[in-house]
This record gives structure tokens, C-alpha cells and sequence, in this order.
């Protein structure tokens, strides 16, 4: 499964910046506030990219259960359970993956800023402080999400899970709400604001280099 974790890590990586500034412009141009275009086109970016996103994760939570080769793996699930099984799990891979873009291109650059400009915080440290509050907030409401999604995935013959809420019933019934569904939190926090952070630092930094134009533009919106 590691050539498909890896189209889906660098696949879904891209949808979620192209989609997010496809968005952006979009509610720009709608005549938003800049606040709610930073955090609802990140948002929509993010519920975009989990599309594709929920197909390379199901593919590759059935190669770890049961193996097979990249291109056998979607080519069985459909011979053997349909091409609707496809999409199995994406209402919960979508709905993750649109908290956890906003919360990381639109929530911790924004927390960051207003720290920065209200407070007089260093840019370092407001980001820091911008990426663990972000990542609390996506943390927490997507790690049950997560699971729920890749029980669903795994189990393509509802054997045990069939849907979303009857998934959810039977997690918490067999291993109480903490342990079922919320097992593993603090890692998932640790992971996502130590990406939050990388993530902004990389972009604050490549941006004006790679864009110097959007630069120019932000300053004359602003």
C-alpha cells in the first residue's frame, strides 16, 4: 500500500492548495470578507480534494487487509463489489479533509496574523500558537470521523460496519466512545500541528518567490 499512501499523501496534498485558491477567488470575488475567504476557501478546497482522496484511501486500506497490486486493487473492489462501493467512506473522508484544510490554510494563518498585528507576537510564535489551536480544532472533530471511515473501508462486505451512524453505534458499543472513537487523539494533534506549522512556514516562504504578483495584489486588497 505505500506507492498508493504515497499518490494519496502528494495527490490530495495538491487538490487541497489548488482547490483552496480556486475557492478564495471565487468567494473574493463574491465580495466576502477577507476572513471568510481565507477560512471558507479553505474549507471548500479541502471538501474537494477529500473526493479523490477517499477513493486512494479505500484502495489502500484494502491492500493492507488483503493485498494485491496498485492497479488490481480498485480493479477487484469493482469486480466484486461494484463501482458504487468506490465510494464507500467518502462522506467522512470528505468532511475531515474540508476541517482539516481549513483548520490548517485557514485557521492557523489567520490566528497567526491577528496575533501578530493585535498582539505584536513574533511571526514564529504566533504560528506556532496558530498551528496547535488548529490543530485542536481538526483534531478533535476529525479523529472520529477518521475511524468511522476507515472501518467502513475495510469492510467493503458490511459484515460488521454498514453505515455511518450504525459504524459509529458499534464502535462505542464494543469499545466505549474514548477508546473507540477517540483512541490515539493526542498523537493526532501532535502530528497535525507540527504539519500546520511546517506547512505555513514552507508556503510564507516559498510564496513570495514563486508569487510575487498574488502579493502585490493582497497588499492593494488590503
Amino acid at each position: 500500500g505505500l506507492p498508493m499512501a504515497c499518490m494519496n499523501l502528494g495527490g490530495t496534498n495538491a487538490v487541497q492548495f489548488g482547490a483552496t485558491g480556486f475557492f478564495q477567488k471565487l468567494l473574493a470575488g463574491s465580495g466576502m470578507g477577507q476572513d471568510g475567504v481565507q477560512v471558507g476557501g479553505a474549507f471548500l478546497g479541502g471538501l474537494a480534494s477529500g473526493i479523490p482522496c477517499s477513493i486512494w484511501e479505500l484502495c489502500m486500506i484494502q491492500q493492507q487487509r488483503f493485498g494485491g497490486s496498485t492497479l488490481g486493487t480498485p480493479a477487484r473492489i469493482v469486480q466484486e463489489y461494484g463501482a458504487s462501493s468506490l465510494s464507500r467512506g467518502a462522506t467522512m473522508t470528505m468532511g475531515r479533509e474540508a476541517m482539516f484544510t481549513m483548520s490548517m490554510l485557514g485557521v492557523t494563518p489567520l490566528i497567526q496574523q491577528k496575533l501578530v498585528d493585535s498582539s505584536g507576537w513574533e511571526r514564529n510564535t504566533a504560528l506556532a500558537a496558530g498551528s496547535l489551536s488548529g490543530a485542536l480544532l481538526a483534531g478533535v472533530i476529525t479523529h472520529p470521523m477518521d475511524t468511522i471511515k476507515s472501518c467502513m473501508q475495510g469492510d467493503l462486505g458490511r459484515a460488521k460496519y454498514d453505515g455511518i451512524v450504525q459504524t459509529g453505534k458499534a464502535i462505542a458499543a464494543e469499545h466505549g466512545v474514548v477508546q473507540g472513537l477517540f483512541k490515539g487523539l493526542f498523537y493526532r494533534i501532535a502530528l497535525i500541528s507540527t504539519t500546520f506549522f511546517l506547512v505555513n512556514t514552507f508556503k510564507q516562504r516559498t510564496v513570495p518567490l514563486l508569487f510575487p504578483h498574488a502579493l502585490k495584489e493582497a497588499d492593494k486588497a488590503r
